[in-house]
């Protein structure tokens, strides 16, 4: 099949079409869009400082001379937020590379990123009130929603799952308890 300027365009600007190829993006109907890679690196960003404050609480911390011990759950964790959130910059910059500079943000955009900024909140505000679980499988619901997600439902049941083995990896083998809620877990 020849290049044309439509596929050309298809092929090189395809941010998810690493994921599903170009055909696969195609059939999904997957646009190539200057606004993903905005806020890949937005979010990208948000990890970064996240992850500085993580690391700057771990500092304060004391293993108490033990090898595993309070301070080793943020550094662990910060660390791992500080390496993904600059290779998520790294990659929304390189996919801001390819698009031209008369395309903008639009006002939704700046919506999505204020729902997801409003539920982090949310999220501080309610973990000792309904306990680390419940609270983290909604923000993971809230934040797939945001970004798209094709099947809620779904969604709510894989953030239980993942927030209940955090749960779980903290409290059984680290020995840090999180905020428990009302229901125990």
């Amino acid at each position: 099949m020849p290049d044309t300027p439509a596929r050309k365009r298809a092929s090189s600007l395809n941010v998810r079409g690493d994921l599903v190829g170009d055909e696969g993006a195609e059939q999904l109907h997957v646009d190539d869009d200057r606004t993903q890679a905005l806020a890949t690196m937005g979010f990208g960003l948000l990890l970064v400082v996240l992850s500085v404050l993580v690391i700057a609480q771990a500092v304060r911390l004391d293993n108490g001379g033990n090898a595993v011990g309070p301070a080793t759950a943020p550094w662990v964790v910060g660390v791992g937020m500080l390496v993904v959130g600059a290779l998520t910059v790294v990659r929304g910059r390189r996919d801001m590379g390819v698009w031209e500079v008369s395309d903008h943000t639009t006002g939704q955009d700046w919506k999505r990123l204020g729902v997801l900024l409003g539920a982090l909140l949310v999220f501080a505000v309610i973990v000792p009130f309904l306990g680390y679980v419940v609270s983290a499988t909604l923000l993971y619901a809230v934040t797939a929603g945001v970004l798209g997600a094709p099947r809620r439902g779904q969604m709510v049941a894989v953030g239980f799952c993942v927030a209940a083995l955090v749960y779980l990896l903290f409290d059984v083998a680290i020995g840090i308890t999180l905020p428990a809620g009302p229901w125990g877990f």
